[in-house]
């Protein structure tokens, strides 16, 4: 879409996903959206909007609450509650609103919503470290963690330009141990080792354990997740009540994506051609890891959905006249 019709996009806003937008020009930058949340630092927004590659274009919608499901938000794809809580976010660079967005993740609330919509994920302690690390937070499940800032994205290419402008990468040559889930029997393009992976679906607990025990052994390890929020409803407050409420929310099937940031780690997800499956890396969050990790997992980037693209992407779908006009 062009500029003009981006804004367009934004004032008519068809899934209500946008809280507010600004003006923005065709040649000042790409377009911004900021997910509607207190842990992000308008000093680190104006920090990207001063590099003049980057125009801030609106203010997304999330869900009430920081909940992982938005009850007032409709994925645009299945009609399901949007997975949230940076859910307007998603929505808003899915539709071709924005070409980034910026959210904050505390147990999925970025990687979640970028993935049910098979799109780029992207969180890291590292982004805004210093203005982060004042937060801290409790789960639903009583566990505490700090929050994480992080990008989602259409385009790969996006997505690793604004990874470059605020994160410090170094790039190392050294051999590298990437791992993963003995039950994957998928084949990858770079060498990969196979080993046991607990229920990622499963007790949270137990898999922030598992990355503690593993991060430090590896480069990165890969955890092929989803699909997200198609099927169950992802939400611990929903899932806490009993076996039936705990078995729905985890054919949700969001796994080590829940549990990433609470370990301090950095994470990249890659959808597949298969709706709300991605193939989400997770390493340290050490500048060599989180280089060597996006260098491999662009390895397995696949052209956009064609169908996906000519449908929600194409001015007309949302601009068409009705009748008598």
């Amino acid at each position: 879409m062009k500029v003009e019709e981006m804004k367009y996009l934004a004032n008519s806003n068809p899934f209500s996903s946008v809280i507010r937008s600004f003006p923005v020009y065709e040649e000042n930058g790409l377009l911004l959206g900021v997910k509607n949340d207190f842990h992000i630092s308008p000093s680190f927004i104006q920090n990207l909007i001063d590099t003049k590659n980057y125009q801030l274009h609106t203010i997304d919608a999330m869900a009430q609450g920081g909940r992982a499901i938005d009850l007032k938000l409709i994925n645009p794809i299945t009609g399901n509650y949007m997975s949230g809580s940076s859910s307007g976010t998603a929505i808003n660079v899915f539709l071709g609103m924005n070409d980034i967005g910026i959210g904050s993740d505390g147990g999925g609330s970025v990687l979640a919503p970028a993935m049910c919509l098979n799109l780029f994920g992207f969180i890291s302690y590292l982004i805004d470290k210093e203005n982060m690390n004042l937060y801290s937070k409790v789960s639903t499940d009583d566990i505490r963690f700090r929050p994480s800032l992080g990008y989602i994205a259409k385009d790969f290419e996006v997505l690793k330009e604004i990874v470059k402008v605020t994160l410090p990468l170094e790039k190392d040559s050294s051999a590298h141990k990437i791992v993963i889930s003995s039950a994957d029997n998928d084949n990858y393009p770079f060498e990969v080792e196979r080993i046991d992976f607990p229920d990622i679906y499963g007790d949270r607990k137990e898999n922030i354990q598992f990355l503690e025990q593993v991060l430090p052994t590896v480069d990165f390890l890969i955890s092929k997740e989803g699909p997200v929020d198609v099927e169950g409803f992802g939400d611990s407050v929903f899932g806490h009540f009993d076996e039936r409420t705990k078995q729905i929310q985890r054919k949700a099937k969001k796994g080590l994506l829940r549990v990433a940031n609470m370990v301090g780690a950095t994470a990249i997800s890659i959808p597949t051609d298969e709706l709300g499956i991605s193939y989400l890396g997770v390493c340290e969050s050490t500048p060599s890891k989180i280089a060597v990790m996006i260098e491999k997992m662009e390895k397995l980037v696949i052209p956009q959905d064609e169908l996906i693209e000519r449908y929600f992407r194409n001015p007309e779908t949302w601009f068409r006249k009705g009748y008598g006009e």
